[in-house]
């Protein structure tokens, strides 16, 4: 069992956003230069950065943000060499990527030139043979296309040699990419990417598909300001035409998770009503698909909808399928073939889905059976390191995800290249604030490649290096050696018992749409009060009635926590916490409700220093305080009130035997004594277990290892004959 406690990051005080909230009777709790908008909007706007000349612009049901595609480095070039290859009859090739990004690129281009008849093609890696970008398997099918012009969409950036080769052969490339840029630039006819240093665009976070809608712009513009026809292909096309783009622009804005401000707001806020009600006829067979296996025809979709239930099918093909039919799939104006198309994306989800509890199964017997990686648990910045056999490549950044969200430390997960003897490819998801490119930086010559962004990245090492790899890292989080690198959760900020209340969660719809850089906000309600508690969905989720507020402002809510339903008992009738809650707006038989959804929960202090901070008096017990010293600290009675007695040892003995494996368990002490105390109905508070826990390791029950004052591994041994806990060492120290 895996039971380990979040840690939460509050508001940064230096904002505003914390002393706001406490504080009524400020001027911006009121509106003040916001307008009338409530305290609750006016705070979370202050703590986002969204000054009052911003404000109305970034509610605005249409945005208005959207700059001249013409201020992009080499535009003006790529736009030209376009209406050249247009007016010459030429083969345009688009080259592309498999994930969600560049299949929704490759679309954009490829159904904006055949639309207006100009014959294009396209490529995309196959991400097991080929890798990402333009390897030199894929310079083989590129050339085997005789392109005259190759148009890189979501890729090309790193490509120096490959793009050589093909200027080289007199085949012109133009680069369209959003990723980070290497010393060099291609030597490519037009490189556009936002992120190259002399770069003069305002915006510098679109996503591939959003600088594809950004050429097609700048061919629109470039056609109406002409006013002749340079090619007739390109007589019904105005200057608005790219708007009929922005839908799949937005689906790939949405799966790449940049940043949603600027442009990229104004792309996903124009996008998602036509992708809920969409012209396509791909989308539409995947809409109704979806809709109809969740029971709700009618079912409207935000960004986050979108971003779990649609761009995971899209991306899944790339994965384990066949990433061509994603592209036919958003191409296609036939229905049957459409239906046919969407099946087999639900197909190659569901593969992705049991490839991904495969792997990571295995995954974690890896971890778990490993001492060595067990025990550099103690350094909250060394990642989790694995290296699996057959793994499918294009699981591993999902599995590297799914170990964060397990062990809360970041991980990088690698496979061997089936195309590539000796080299070892990886995916890296991050935990908390751990550099990932600054540690792969460091690594040197132990990394053959590698690249990505702060969240995650992509690393290629030489298996004959991997050691010499492991041992560098391990270097680099040994010097960093910081809390910080453990995942934590988020918290915007304080809400008020009085604004709890379904007007408050309509107008939060107004901060749509969320995802990266404005993430669905998340909201602290202290000293809540536990009214009553029970499971739902099969035992796997908690229903809560919550009690919040003082005497005179009391009132009662209820809230859905999805997953604690295991740990019910950990949370009784009586116990106050600290909730982390998101607000939603709960339609039902034609009535609206507020509907808290629970993101975590913490056990508010009760003012006794046992319950409240644990890991103070197991410090000074670490630090060989006298036990006959330590009740007087904690203001104990007796010291028999702080060590277990030999019944509740046999309590706690049977409930680890009932409930716990014999492999690797992984705990808060804090968060097992509230588990036992629930189950049991009898307090047992964290240093009375940890006490036992040291007794039953001595006599042989357990195998222990600790990671900090707070948290604990430990196995259940196997156990043939009876055993005296009076005979260990600690028994004796602590009761003789």
């Amino acid at each position: 069992m895996i039971l380990l406690e979040k840690k939460w990051r509050l508001p940064d005080e230096n904002n505003g956003a914390a002393a706001v909230a406490n504080e009524p009777d400020d001027p911006s709790a009121k509106g003040g230069e916001y307008g009338n908008l409530s305290p609750l909007l006016t705070r979370l706007l202050i703590s986002r950065g969204i000054k009052p000349s911003e404000a109305d612009a970034f509610m605005a049901k249409n945005p208005q943000e959207w700059h001249d595609p013409f201020l992009m480095n080499d535009m003006t070039v790529a736009v030209e060499r376009i209406f050249t290859a247009i007016g010459r009859d030429e083969n345009i090739l688009i080259l592309g990527d498999y994930d969600a990004d560049g299949v929704t690129s490759t679309v954009i281009l490829l159904s904006f030139f055949r639309r207006i008849g100009v014959k294009a093609d396209y490529v995309i890696p196959d991400r097991v043979s080929e890798g990402y970008g333009i390897s030199d398997a894929l310079l083989k099918r590129v050339e085997e296309k005789k392109p005259d012009l190759v148009i890189t969409v979501d890729c090309g950036i790193a490509n120096y040699e490959q793009i050589e080769t093909l200027m080289q052969e007199n085949i012109d490339v133009i680069v369209t990419d959003h990723h980070e840029v290497k010393e060099e630039l291609p030597p490519a006819l037009a490189v556009i990417d936002c992120k190259r240093k002399d770069n003069t665009y305002p915006f510098s976070h679109l996503c591939g598909a959003g600088v594809a809608l950004k050429l097609v712009t700048a061919i629109c513009k470039k056609k109406a300001a002409s006013g002749e026809e340079t090619a007739s292909k390109l007589s019904s096309i105005t200057e608005e035409t790219w708007r009929d783009y922005i839908d799949i622009a937005a689906l790939g804005t949405i799966a790449d998770v940049v940043s949603l401000k600027g442009e990229n707001r104004t792309i996903v806020k124009l996008g998602i009503p036509i992708l809920n009600h969409p012209e396509r006829v791909g989308l539409c067979a995947l809409l109704d698909l979806l809709r109809e296996l969740s029971g709700k025809p009618g079912r409207e979709y935000n960004s986050i909808d979108i971003s779990y239930q649609i761009t995971p099918k899209i991306n899944a093909c790339g994965r384990v399928g066949d990433v061509n039919v994603a592209v036919k799939l958003l191409l296609t104006e036939d229905p049957k073939e459409a239906r046919m198309l969407a099946g087999k994306l639900m197909e190659d989800n569901k593969r992705r889905q049991d490839l991904e509890m495969q792997i990571l199964s295995e995954a974690i017997r890896k971890i778990e059976g490993s001492e060595e990686t067990i025990h550099s648990l103690q350094n909250p910045s060394m990642p989790i390191i694995l290296v699996g056999e057959g793994w499918h490549m294009g699981i591993l950044g999902i599995v590297a995800s799914r170990i964060v969200e397990r062990y809360h430390h970041s991980a990088i997960v690698f496979a061997k290249d089936t195309g590539n003897e000796g080299l070892l490819k990886g995916s890296c998801r991050i935990s908390g604030d751990f550099p990932i490119l600054e540690c792969l930086k460091y690594c040197g010559d132990t990394v053959k490649q590698f690249g990505g962004h702060q969240r995650a990245a992509g690393v290629s090492v030489e298996e004959k290096q991997f050691e010499a790899f492991r041992k560098k890292v391990s270097a680099f989080a040994e010097e960093r050696n910081k809390e910080e690198d453990l995942q934590f959760l988020q918290v915007d900020q304080e809400i008020l018992p009085s604004e709890l209340v379904l007007e408050s969660a309509e107008e939060l719809r107004d901060l749509e749409p969320f995802g990266e850089g404005n993430k669905e906000p998340v909201f602290l309600i202290h000293q809540a009060r536990i009214a009553d508690s029970s499971t739902c969905g099969d035992g796997k989720h908690l229903k809560l009635q919550l009690v919040v507020g003082k005497k005179d402002e009391e009132k009662t809510v209820d809230a859905i926590a999805f997953g604690l339903g295991e740990v019910e008992k950990m949370y009784v009738p009586g116990t106050l916490v600290d909730v982390l809650v998101r607000l939603s707006v709960n339609s039902w038989n034609g009535r609206d409700s507020l509907k808290l959804m629970v993101v975590d929960m913490h056990f508010a202090p009760v003012g006794k220093l046992l319950w409240d901070s644990p890991q103070v008096l197991e410090k000074l017990y670490r630090n060989k305080i006298p036990i006959s010293q330590i009740p007087k600290l904690c203001k104990c009675k007796s010291k028999e009130e702080l060590l277990p007695t030999g019944e509740e040892m046999g309590i706690l003995y049977r409930y680890l035997r009932s409930t716990f494996t014999d492999k690797v368990n992984l705990v808060d002490v804090p968060l097992l004594s509230r588990l036992l105390t629930g189950n049991v109905k009898k307090p047992f508070h964290a240093f009375k277990i940890a006490r036992a826990m040291d007794i039953f390791q001595e006599a042989g029950l357990v195998s222990l290892y600790r990671i900090n004052d707070e948290r604990l591994c430990f196995s259940l041994l196997s156990v043939q004959s009876k055993v005296k806990l009076e005979s260990t060492d600690t028994y004796k120290a602590l009761y003789g």
